[in-house]
């Protein structure tokens, strides 16, 4: 309109969005991505390398809003169908190395050593200490940069893209209540696992079910005297505070006492010794320092 001083202006085009997906799979963790555990964290960082930071609010708009419509888990890859803006959904692979036979072999025999692992394993936990049993052969659990994954999208954006993220915070999410599907993307279902480590300890242990390996002679513990014979001095003063020098401190043992006390004569379908080193741990890592 002229002389008035209004000029007619075009209508804003709406931005178009994605279609809707009926029954779709939602993301439903209410904080987001902050306070995952450590193994559902470190499998997003992985995924989201290089990822552009407005591709990643579009990915996490996209998992509220349901638009991944199924997805499942193999070993060395997590498929999904993630639906955008054209008709047919985009088809995602996530993709990392399996470990062969022989590397799980290898590991097997390192987690049998410590009831510590199996037991957290069959409480829904993985320590992050686990992950020296796989560095040991050159390997990771969750991938990372030494052992990478890898995005693929058949929507012809950058890669990895909004769909793949998607796709990722989803697969986080069923880490943090299943985590022992990491253990069948990287090869080996969860069950067989377990399965394994109690094998691997009957042999180990010549069908003794112990709780920890029996520490070598040149162990950190080798020398010290039995229990028995520390329990007069128990409640003597020792060294002095002020004279334990900083540096003079020994190196952190871990349940070294459960290691001295050995295998626990309760029975059971697992060793009580393993369990109470799952208990301490949990303590040791929520307690206000």
């Amino acid at each position: 309109m002229s002389g008035g001083g209004f000029e007619m202006r075009p209508p804003q085009r709406k931005l178009e969005q994605p279609r809707r997906v009926r029954h779709g799979i939602r993301f439903r963790r209410k904080q987001g991505l902050d306070g995952l555990p450590w193994h559902a964290a470190a499998f997003v960082a992985a995924v989201e390398e290089g990822i552009r930071p407005d591709a990643k609010v579009l990915a996490m708009e996209y998992a509220l809003s349901g638009q991944v419509a199924n997805y499942t888990v193999a070993p060395g890859v997590v498929e999904a169908a993630v639906q955008g803006r054209g008709v047919r959904p985009y088809q995602v692979r996530i993709t990392c190395r399996p470990l062969s036979r022989e590397e799980w072999d290898r590991v097997v025999e390192r987690m049998a050593g410590e009831a510590v692992f199996a037991a957290r394993l069959l409480t829904g936990d993985v320590p992050e200490s686990i992950e020296a049993c796989f560095e040991a052969i050159g390997r990771r659990l969750v991938p990372g940069p030494a052992d990478p994954v890898h995005t693929q999208c058949d929507c012809g954006l950058e890669q990895p893209c909004k769909h793949a993220a998607a796709a990722a915070y989803l697969m986080a999410e069923r880490i943090e209540v299943d985590p022992v599907v990491l253990f069948q993307l990287r090869g080996l279902e969860g069950e067989r696992l377990l399965e394994r480590l109690q094998e691997q300890r009957t042999l180990q242990t010549s069908g003794v079910s112990q709780a920890h390996a029996t520490a070598a002679e040149d162990d950190d513990l080798a020398g010290l005297p039995p229990l028995e014979q520390c329990a007069a001095d128990f409640w003597r003063p020792g060294t002095a505070l002020d004279e334990a020098g900083a540096g003079d401190a020994a190196e952190h043992v871990p349940h070294a006492l459960l290691r001295r006390m050995g295998p626990s004569p309760m029975g059971g379908k697992f060793p009580m010794v393993g369990l109470l080193a799952s208990i301490y741990d949990s303590i040791r890592t929520r307690a206000p320092r």
